[in-house]
């Protein structure tokens, strides 16, 4: 009989695309595992597919708050969410339970625990989310992506890396035909600049600069503005600077932007970190600065000095000129393939295992 695995991930992308990863790896498994999502707000969750994965929505709100009201009725929602899910739980009879953190998931989480179901929590950040930290007690078995990630969490701690979206291997589609799909000139490096789930409009001002300083380059751009309002603003940008770009406010096909790229500019949140190292592409890393316990900065340290993948600047400190500069310096061909080797040398590491498998793993 096929287990039964139940996902709950809510929130950002940074948790969502990770839990769906690991859904479409169980589905490929022969044993032909039953997958059900649920969480707080997935019907109107815009990272999440709906029309992929089967899910049930339970109440969620967060806990904390300055408003003692508020207080009240997160913990009221959180009494009503912990209740649907028990009801959803004694319906699919789930064999194990998988939380990918944020407050989406607690409901669903306690509610494992309160019916002894083993509970498996992935933590993707080098620094613990608060709700990973506090459910890890109650945890069988802990994934992380970060080696450092260990000593941060209580329990059984095992490194997992991150369950990656299908399509997002390194060398499913040839470099020409990523480039040919944004309509890019193979022979010019091609740096992608994207803001990620948050902080996209910090890097949109970085690359208005930029532009004029790079007239005289021969790099070309592959830009995801986050904001479908101001793509005509760096269409005609980079046209009177003479660089040849796609421009656009999102990309659902992310790895073909991953497979054209050389060089990228961005944040350091966990997705982005790991599908970087996947496709080992180089990158010029600027923190978004309001991450909780700064934790996109200890993501980006170990991109740049545990695994040598790039460089990494505060957001105070990324002028136009400064990136401009270092920029030029990267898309150099001896700088670029030092970088892209280093990447290459840390994913040969000793096998490591999969999420994939943990959760599939029997209890002994």
């Amino acid at each position: 009989m096929s287990k039964r695995i139940l996902i709950t991930a809510g929130g950002t992308g940074g948790h969502v695309y990770p839990a769906q990863g690991l859904a479409q790896q169980l589905a490929k498994q022969p044993s032909s595992p039953q997958v059900l999502f649920v969480a707080g707000c997935l019907a109107t969750n815009k990272y999440f597919d709906r029309s992929s994965f089967a899910f049930r929505e339970v109440t969620t709100s967060p806990l904390v708050s300055r408003n003692p009201l508020k207080t009240l009725k997160g913990f009221v929602n959180l009494a009503r969410g912990v209740w649907q899910s028990i009801q959803v739980m004694k319906e699919f009879k789930p064999d194990v339970v998988v939380g990918f953190g944020s407050y989406y998931t607690v409901p669903t989480l306690l509610a494992a625990k309160y019916l002894r179901i083993p509970i498996i929590l992935h933590e993707a950040n080098s620094i613990p989310g608060k709700a990973n930290k506090w459910l890890s007690m109650l945890a069988w078995r802990i994934g992380v992506h970060f080696p450092a990630t260990k000593a941060l969490l209580k329990g059984d701690v095992v490194e997992v890396g991150m369950p990656l979206r299908e399509g997002y291997q390194k060398g499913r589609i040839e470099k020409a035909s990523a480039l040919d799909y944004f309509q890019l000139d193979q022979e010019c490096p091609t740096l992608l600049i994207f803001g990620g789930s948050q902080g996209a409009q910090a890097i949109n001002r970085l690359m208005k600069g930029c532009s004029e300083k790079l007239k005289a380059s021969r790099v070309q751009f592959i830009h995801f503005t986050g904001d479908a309002r101001v793509v005509d603003e760096f269409k005609s940008c980079y046209e009177e600077c003479g660089i040849k770009a796609c421009v656009k406010p999102f990309e659902n096909h992310m790895h073909l932007a991953w497979h054209a790229a050389d060089l990228f500019i961005g944040r350091s949140g966990a997705s982005t970190i790991a599908e970087a190292m996947e496709f080992e592409v180089p990158g010029i890393l600027i923190p978004y600065p309001h991450a909780t316990d700064q934790h996109q900065d200890k993501n980006a340290n170990f991109f740049v000095a545990t695994v040598g993948g790039g460089v990494k600047y505060a957001e105070a400190e990324a002028t136009d000129q400064v990136i401009a500069d270092v920029l030029l310096e990267l898309v150099q061909v001896d700088r670029l393939n030092e970088m892209k080797k280093a990447l290459a040398a840390y994913k040969q590491r000793p096998n490591r295992i999969t999420l994939c498998e943990l959760v599939l793993m029997e209890r002994s």
